[in-house]
């Protein structure tokens, strides 16, 4: 989610026990576009001599995952996609952030963005430990990696490509989503698949992955 691939450490281990995990992280080097993105998911399974993968991404990393479904269906065994969307639907929040955004990387705009990052992930039942982990993560990018991304998010709209996708497809939604309208999305993409399920967490936030009750390794097997 946060482009560091460094937030997978909850799931990693178990994981392990039936798959090789490669984490990738995003480009931290703008300029970039969903193109460059779409052919570091590439590479990394040309690395590793994977032949077919499942393909594990969430928020930010979905938008691009959807896009390799489209484009790559024949490298996919499975696609997973955690809190993720088609099209960013909440525009106003968006515009409202890009502008905003040069603000959250002086220091008393850092402040406070940590500060009420913290107390949502509080309030969503995240670990004091994972918070801080999540933090340090998030606030790890430049404002120039964080402006690309949004950027690309704005002109992000796959809607009209998803019952393109013919891989098998699981959704996992937080139905306490503050970013984005998980659930919504979720079971929209859903209708339009051939193979796609969906799991709902009702006591999840955005951030599933790093809570110490869910368990990736469970919903896969």
């Amino acid at each position: 989610m946060e482009g560091t691939g460094k937030l997978f450490y909850r799931q990693e281990p178990a994981l392990r026990e039936h798959y090789t995990v490669a984490c990738l992280p995003s480009r931290d080097h703008p300029p970039f576009d969903y193109a460059d993105l779409i052919g570091d998911v590439l590479n990394v399974l040309k690395e590793e001599q994977a032949a077919k993968a499942t393909i594990v991404a969430e928020s930010f990393g979905g938008t691009v995952a959807l896009q390799f479904a489209i484009q790559h269906p024949e490298l996919i065994d499975r696609l997973v996609l955690i809190n993720t969307f088609p099209y960013f639907r909440r525009r106003i929040r968006l515009y409202l952030g890009l502008i905003l955004l040069p603000f959250t990387f002086i220091p008393l705009g850092n402040a406070v963005r940590e500060f009420f990052y913290k107390m949502a992930l509080g309030f969503e039942g995240v670990q004091r430990e994972d918070i801080a982990k999540l933090c340090e993560c998030s606030f790890s990018h430049g404002y120039g990696t964080s402006r690309n991304r949004m950027r690309l998010v704005k002109g992000l709209d796959v809607r009209d490509q998803i019952s393109k996708i013919s891989v098998p497809v699981t959704m996992i939604a937080s139905a306490r989503d503050k970013l984005i309208p998980s659930v919504k999305e979720a079971r929209w993409m859903a209708s339009l698949l051939p193979d796609a399920r969906v799991i709902i967490l009702p006591e999840h936030g955005h951030t599933p992955l790093v809570t110490a009750d869910f368990s990736l390794a469970s919903v896969l097997t």
